[in-house]
């Protein structure tokens, strides 16, 4: 079950980067995606861990996440609209924000469960596991897919060629 949100999330961080004419937009675009792109490492080593780490570890590292997710926030906020056009920062905001508010809420209850070892888990124990998982991969998809939009706007209106980078490669 953690290896399917790991997935999920290395999947929907795949950092967009710009080959632009348009350098202050390029330069806006790519500020957003250099502050997603800083949090990546250290959200896929908390999904790793969550595969038979202790709990305590768990929740230093979410905690961690956490307020890294706050600064990254901030960040964002302060950002002001390009040229009238907010949407772009309004659907960063939203992806930040639904990752730091599932970090604060639904995580502490999958770390609770995720740490037990999966032989000592009741059936009821893993089904809800799995249903918070869903849960939460159905909300990340659609704020993705909504800051994903959002980004292919910015750059048609802003004539920005975007380009897919794997994690990893900058």
């Amino acid at each position: 079950m953690i290896k399917r949100i790991l997935l999920f999330c290395v999947g929907i961080c795949l950092v967009l980067s710009t080959q632009a004419q348009n350098k202050n937009a390029a330069n806006y675009n790519n500020k957003i995606i250099d502050i997603q792109y800083k949090l990546v490492p250290d959200v896929v080593k908390f999904f790793r861990a969550m595969e038979g780490g202790s709990l305590t570890d768990l929740k230093t590292m979410k905690e961690v996440l956490s307020k890294d997710f706050e600064k990254a926030l901030k960040k964002i906020n302060q950002m002001k609209a390009f040229e009238g056009d907010i949407k772009l920062r309004d659907a960063a905001l939203d992806w930040f924000n639904l990752y730091k508010s599932s970090l604060d809420s639904e995580y502490n209850h999958i770390l609770e469960l995720a740490a037990k070892p999966k032989d000592k888990r009741t059936s009821d124990e893993t089904a809800k596991l799995k249903k918070l998982a869903e849960d939460l991969i159905s909300k990340e998809t659609v704020v993705d897919e909504k800051f994903q939009a959002a980004q292919l706007e910015f750059s048609k209106k802003h004539n920005l060629e975007l380009k897919e980078y794997p994690i990893g490669h900058k």
